[in-house]
């Protein structure tokens, strides 16, 4: 049960993050069009943080401690990406990985 309630706040994490992401790097390409800011890369980064949470997510229900860890990397790696806007989605991630943790130690 705990794997599945993993997998769901994973995914939910999950389309949290990328929206987070795609907003926060539209942001910043409008900046830097108005010449606010000159760091274009971090939508990339972003979204490949993103992929591996959602990796993630899909292994918590078959490899749970393998989906754990890569819930728990995703959902550091997301501050260094969105900052502060992270703690909108980044403790989905952490608290799925804490799930994903416990049903891998309750065998």
């Amino acid at each position: 049960m705990s794997r599945l309630i993993a997998l769901i706040l994973g995914l939910i994490g999950v389309v949290i993050a990328f929206t987070i992401n795609l907003l926060y790097s539209s942001l910043h390409v409008l900046g830097r069009v108005a010449g606010i800011t000159a760091d274009s890369t971090h939508f990339f980064w972003g979204l490949f943080v993103v992929l591996i949470a959602l990796v993630g997510s899909i292994l918590a229900m078959f490899i749970p401690i393998a989906g754990a860890v890569l819930l728990l990397i995703a959902g550091i790696a997301f501050f260094f990406i969105a900052g502060w806007w992270a703690l909108l989605a980044s403790p989905f991630l952490l608290v799925a990985a804490v799930l994903a943790y416990n049903a891998s130690r309750a065998k």
